[in-house]
């Protein structure tokens, strides 16, 4: 009797060699991977492999600080700290205190950004909004420290239609968007990047609209299984979107380590984002996506231009990690 043929993991539907060979991507000088989470030591040795494997030299990580000085030690030459909280300790009465206390030591470790996760799960889990004080408090503190605002805000579409509109406690994008432009209003002066093509991806002439308000906003095309499915759905908007503003985008995977995640797992995103935005491609993802059915959605590749890849690659990040010298802390 035959034996059953063993299911596909989620990572790899379509059966790709993610150990067949890559070259470098077209890049003069250091490559970096600009929205990562390394979040143990002990992960680094196979995230890094992957890296490798796929030709991306360094990464700005969101790592807890109870990691950072064990990694700094063995990879400091390829890391780029982001300041984060302890996420679980945001919905406590001391959070305020606990953040800005991490906020100084990762300052002290060289951190040139610090984050705020405010998406919905996050915003409905501890009681926070985007305009609440506590918000204001952290960018001040951030901006006192001469660093740059790094922001979550939104999540993708077909979660706002989906579980957020079932309770309405998750509030709607139209006023997490309203909030969020307040702040950028408010700290026009000050390198601000918004993760995730600014949470918003489905809406490229939003996004546009909002790169030309404000001219200090970078924003990032992190995220695998998101990226893949709302851009390839969209590819020429987004296509021209990016070479409208060439100088304001970077690219990051969004990679999250993790004891059970392998070497083959973060190389199935690395190999999505070099063929969704370097290649012509089009065919299916080989990850399984949750949020659509039959769950592996088409990838086509936005086939940037080599100029471009220099500058979501490398250029534009290495820009955006400078921009703060020099720069006075208060808000305009």
């Amino acid at each position: 009797m035959d034996s059953p043929t063993p299911a596909l993991p989620d990572h790899n539907q379509t059966g790709v060699d993610y150990l067949a060979p890559w070259p470098r991507p077209p890049v003069r000088g250091t490559t970096i991977d600009g929205h990562v989470h390394l979040v143990a030591a002990r992960h680094a040795d196979l995230f890094f492999a992957a890296a490798d494997h796929f030709g991306f030299d360094q990464i700005v990580s969101q790592t807890p600080l109870e990691e950072a000085i064990p990694l700094l030690r063995r990879h400091g030459h390829r890391i780029h700290l982001v300041a984060i909280p302890n996420w679980q300790k945001l919905a406590s009465p001391n959070r305020l205190d606990d953040w800005i206390r991490r906020l100084d030591a990762f300052h002290h470790l060289g951190a040139k950004m610090a984050k705020l996760h405010l998406a919905p799960g996050t915003l409905h889990r501890t009681g926070l909004s985007i305009d609440s004080p506590d918000v204001a408090r952290i960018l001040s503190e951030i901006r006192a420290r001469n660093m740059i605002i790094m922001t979550h805000v939104g999540d993708p579409e077909i979660w706002y239609q989906g579980k957020y509109a079932a309770d309405p406690t998750f509030g709607t994008r139209t006023a997490h968007y309203q909030q969020w432009n307040h702040l950028l209003q408010q700290h026009r002066d000050w390198p601000w990047l918004g993760a995730h093509l600014g949470g918003w991806p489905e809406n490229p002439d939003y996004i546009h609209n909002l790169l030309t308000q404000f001219p200090n906003l970078y924003l990032d095309l992190s995220a695998t299984r998101w990226m893949v499915r709302e851009i390839s759905s969209r590819r020429d908007a987004i296509r021209n979107l990016i070479l409208a503003h060439p100088d304001r985008i970077i690219w990051g995977s969004d990679q999250v380590s993790g004891d059970t995640r392998d070497f083959h797992f973060y190389a199935s995103r690395l190999y999505c984002h070099r063929k969704l935005f370097e290649s012509a491609h089009s065919g299916p993802s080989p990850i399984r996506d949750p949020d659509v059915s039959p769950g592996t959605p088409t990838l086509n590749g936005l086939a940037l231009p080599t100029h471009i890849l220099q500058k979501i690659y490398r250029d534009n990040t290495l820009k955006l990690l400078a921009s703060t010298t020099h720069r006075a802390s208060s808000p305009s």
